[in-house]
C-alpha cells in the first residue's frame, strides 16, 4: 500500500505515485475514486496547470479539447473521446489516509 493523501474532506486534489504519474483523487457521494491524469484522447493532463480539473459535483474537464468525465466512473461522455475512459487507480480510505493498491 502507498500513501497518496489525508482525507480531509477535499472535492478534488492532484497527487503524485510514487512510480512518477499523477493522479486525480475526486469525491463523488462520500467516495474517493483516483484517475491517471492522462485523457485518453492525447495522453495530456486534464487540468488547467493548477491542479484542478473538477468541472461540476460528478464532473472532470480536460482544459485541451474540453472532454468531460463522469468523475465517479471515468466515462467520457462528451468532446473528442466520447465513449473512451479515464484509467482508474486503484485505492482505499485507511485509517483516514487514502491509499493506493
Amino acid at each position: 500500500m502507498t500513501p497518496l493523501h489525508r482525507d480531509d474532506g477535499f472535492d478534488q486534489v492532484m497527487v503524485k505515485h510514487p512510480q512518477g504519474f499523477e493522479i486525480i483523487l475526486v469525491r463523488v457521494a462520500g467516495t474517493v475514486h483516483g484517475w491517471r491524469n492522462a485523457c485518453p484522447h492525447v495522453g495530456v493532463g486534464l487540468d488547467w496547470g493548477d491542479g484542478r480539473c473538477l468541472s461540476g459535483d460528478n464532473e472532470l474537464q480536460c482544459a485541451m479539447h474540453g472532454a468531460l468525465f463522469l468523475a465517479d466512473s471515468g466515462a467520457c461522455f462528451a468532446g473528442p473521446c466520447a465513449g473512451k475512459a479515464l484509467v482508474r487507480v486503484p485505492l482505499h480510505v485507511v485509517d483516514g489516509m487514502i491509499v493506493a493498491d
